[in-house]
């Protein structure tokens, strides 16, 4: 197709050729018509800058919100993991103070406990400005002879035997393993002392106790003519020298200290009252022997074994200078911190008393203390066994 040449004379013909466009409005109103689209755009050209700016600022505003946001986020998290440490800090702080509470517990349970094993013997520093008495009191079935101990004050100063007769009475009833029998009761007689000698009236028909042995009434009396720390004990009756005392006739019964003897336990299964503990009448030829027949019941009396099968002596050394008595335990005992154990230990130190030893050492014991005992050291014997508690 031949392309068409455009030249000013085609041009005029062609715009004569279309329809005539006739405007009835004024050239005033065309005028303001054009001056209002001007200023319309001019309006245009300048708001575009504004809007501009002003989504500018607000996207601004939107980013720096989101970073505040994120930041105060982040601050906040922060901030809880703070919280967080220093709760953990704090949970870890308070179990750590409560297993130190458990374990300050335990040692005050422990020590409770330890302090609860409550030794039966007197010993030196219980003594104090009191004196000493012991007093023979048959078991309730008559069969052993139960040496019971009690302090006492002496404001007035009364010689031992005043004292000691002055005391007899408080120790009745102190015990129910004890005979409701009082055989040394000033009811029965009546006690004189004279030039250390123990003058005995019979008051009233002796009452038959059982059919005691000699090495039975023997121990009733040494035992009193120890505490009073007298020689001797002379038996009247109306006047006359010599007494029937049960299936016994007694005149005079000479001091013997009472030496070389074992301690047993005299006990009920079913009571909770400590073991009272009982000397056997007849004297041991050597500790040894002693310690033997302690591990062993003495069912014929009524008498337990004082050392557990628990505890095992392997062998026994003297310091006879120091009057010490080494007592080396077997590496199958099992000494333990309980009544059982104190029970035996003070069993084996009354014993080490009897052959006038003065202190005991335990060696190979695998715990330090029991009760008042501290294992490592020496320890020192009791004054007396038994102690009863009266009221002054």
């Amino acid at each position: 197709m031949q392309k068409q040449k455009w030249n000013e004379e085609k041009i005029k013909q062609i715009l004569k050729q279309m329809p005539s466009i006739k405007d009835d409005r004024s050239p005033e109103i065309i005028y303001r018509t054009i001056q209002m689209e001007e200023k319309t755009v001019r309006k245009a050209k300048r708001i575009m800058p504004i809007l501009a700016t002003a989504c500018t600022i607000m996207i601004l505003f939107i980013i720096s919100q989101s970073f505040f946001d994120s930041k105060e986020s982040l601050k906040s998290e922060r901030k809880v993991a703070e919280n967080s440490s220093i709760m953990k800090a704090e949970i870890s702080d308070e179990a750590e103070q409560s297993k130190m509470e458990n374990f300050d517990l335990a040692d005050q349970q422990a020590e409770m406990l330890t302090s609860s094993l409550t030794p039966a013997a007197i010993y030196q520093e219980d003594v104090g400005d009191r004196e000493v008495l012991t007093y023979p009191i048959p078991d309730e079935n008559v069969q052993v002879i139960v040496p019971v101990s009690i302090l006492v004050e002496n404001p007035n100063h009364l010689t031992r035997f005043d004292l000691y007769v002055q005391n007899v009475k408080k120790l009745m009833g102190v015990n129910k393993r004890l005979s409701e029998y009082f055989p040394i009761s000033p009811e029965l007689f009546s006690y004189h002392l004279t030039d250390n000698n123990i003058q005995v009236e019979v008051k009233q028909e002796f009452m038959n106790f059982g059919s005691y042995s000699e090495a039975f009434f023997n121990t009733l009396i040494q035992q009193q003519l120890q505490t009073i720390g007298a020689k001797k004990m002379e038996f009247y009756t109306d006047g006359k020298l010599g007494a029937e005392l049960g299936n016994r006739k007694e005149t005079i019964i000479e001091y013997r200290p009472l030496e070389n003897r074992a301690y047993f336990l005299l006990q009920d299964s079913e009571s909770e009252e400590q073991p009272l503990y009982v000397p056997w009448e007849k004297p041991y030829d050597s500790i040894e022997i002693a310690f033997d027949a302690m591990e062993d019941d003495m069912e014929t009396h009524g008498l337990t074994a004082s050392i557990p099968d628990s505890i095992d002596i392997d062998k026994v050394s003297k310091d006879e200078k120091k009057r010490q008595l080494i007592v080396h335990l077997s590496n199958e005992s099992k000494m333990e911190e309980d009544q059982k154990t104190l029970y035996a230990i003070e069993a084996i130190l009354l014993t080490a008393k009897e052959f006038k030893y003065s202190t005991v050492k335990f060696e190979n014991t695998k715990v330090k203390e029991v009760g008042r005992f501290l294992l490592t050291k020496e320890v020192a014997v009791p004054v007396a066994a038994n102690r009863a508690y009266i009221e002054e």
